[in-house]
């Protein structure tokens, strides 16, 4: 079985390689790719695989806008963290998908249903793939546009406009105003990710989410890599991974 994974989080493309290697070690991986405009070009250049693992939302934009550009026969299994709502969508559509964090049974149980019904997949893929689009009106997905922190006993509305980045320090999750306050928050940083408009905001590496408007100086750095000069000041450098440099430099081109 030749398999393509598209996920732009190393830890869980990562993951899912060694998991399908423990159910089947004859499982050939063809690539791993992280955006929308990568999958495209792959998929149009190389010979297709039987099942591909697909993150609904990767660096770029909403994965299934691949399947809008380019004809894609193979069977698909989605990994997403959607709620509840989503879930069923999947299951009426007849595609599978696989909470995160995947577990090794969840992704065995998968791979079973499609060697059972991968034929029904490839016949049908198209038409479930637009109605699964209309019903999770992803094309029209909203971003919060406040967030609600907690300082002592109080609560706080903050307007997402007033935050300049969201960061990890001592294994929580901080948000930064422009004014300088610092507040704990609830979510995790691959919460926050999915809630704030990438238009705005951009994961630079796996402690940090910055926006655009925070940023004052980029700096070129070690290993191709970019530094960061933010405001407000940071106590830590800010650093551009290296596999994320690209996909910076377009964001801030617009």
């Amino acid at each position: 079985m030749k398999v393509l994974i598209l996920e732009d989080e190393f830890y869980a493309s990562d993951r899912l390689k060694k998991l399908l290697r423990i159910i089947d070690s004859s499982i050939e991986i063809l690539a791993v790719i992280e955006t929308v405009e990568n999958a495209i070009l792959w998929i149009k250049n190389n010979r297709g695989p039987d099942l591909m693992f697909v993150d609904i939302q990767l660096s770029d934009g909403i994965s299934l806008d691949i399947f809008e550009k380019i004809q894609v026969e193979c069977a698909i299994i989605f990994t997403t963290a959607y709620d509840e709502y989503a879930i069923q969508a999947f299951k009426v559509n007849s595609i599978d998908y696989l909470l995160k964090p995947i577990n090794l049974k969840d992704l065995k149980n998968s791979i079973e249903k499609y060697k059972r019904l991968k034929d029904k997949y490839a016949g049908e893929i198209r038409e479930n793939i637009k109605i699964l689009m209309n019903q999770l009106d992803l094309k029209k997905e909203k971003y919060k546009t406040r967030l609600l922190v907690k300082t002592g006993s109080v609560m706080q509305s903050i307007n997402i406009e007033k935050i300049a980045y969201f960061f990890i320090k001592n294994q929580l999750c901080f948000l930064m105003t422009k004014d300088k306050e610092r507040f704990a928050l609830d979510y995790n940083l691959d919460e926050i990710e999915r809630l704030v408009n990438p238009e705005m905001f951009f994961r630079v590496n796996r402690q940090v989410i910055v926006s655009q408007k925070s940023i004052k100086k980029i700096h070129p750095f070690f290993s191709s890599r970019l530094l960061l000069d933010l405001e407000p000041d940071t106590s830590e450098d800010v650093i551009v991974s290296k596999r994320k440099v690209s996909l910076f430099k377009k964001w801030m081109g617009g």
